[in-house]
């Protein structure tokens, strides 16, 4: 599931991913947010991400793509997540929050895709903590 960039000679290169989930089941606007924060990576210099995907699945269904993920954060093979938001983490607020917090917890830098309209007017280089959205 994971590439390794052997290019450098250090081993296994720091790991940079994208995490998206829908319910229900959308095959279109998933294919959309994976370009978008694909485009966002190659934009910010990052490497390729790897895409962990749970399309279809409510939270209550479990979430296997995350959970892979998060043992992936704890492992140290990814230490970039780029996400359209951290709604996809769970229902509410409290839930998504916990999961982006031990995200942060193991030194993984989260990213969430700007708005549409940030997105438009996007020129200065990135700014905040974690994400890419520019300053107001």
């Amino acid at each position: 599931m994971f590439a390794v960039d052997r290019s450098n000679d250090t081993g296994q290169a720091a790991r940079v991913a994208i995490y998206l989930r829908s319910y229900p089941f959308d095959v279109t606007g998933m294919e959309c947010q994976r370009r978008a924060l694909e485009e966002l990576a190659f934009e910010a210099g990052l490497p390729e991400p790897v895409t962990f995907l749970d399309n279809g699945l409510r939270v209550a269904d479990g979430l296997p793509a995350r959970d892979a993920l998060l043992r992936a954060v704890a492992a140290g093979l990814v230490d970039t997540l780029l996400v359209p938001g951290t709604y996809v983490f769970g229902l509410g607020d409290d839930e998504a929050g916990a999961v982006a917090d031990e995200l942060a917890r193991h030194g993984c830098r989260l990213i969430q895709l700007p708005s549409r309209r940030a997105r438009g007017r996007r020129a200065e280089p990135p700014v905040g903590r974690g994400s890419l959205t520019p300053a107001a």
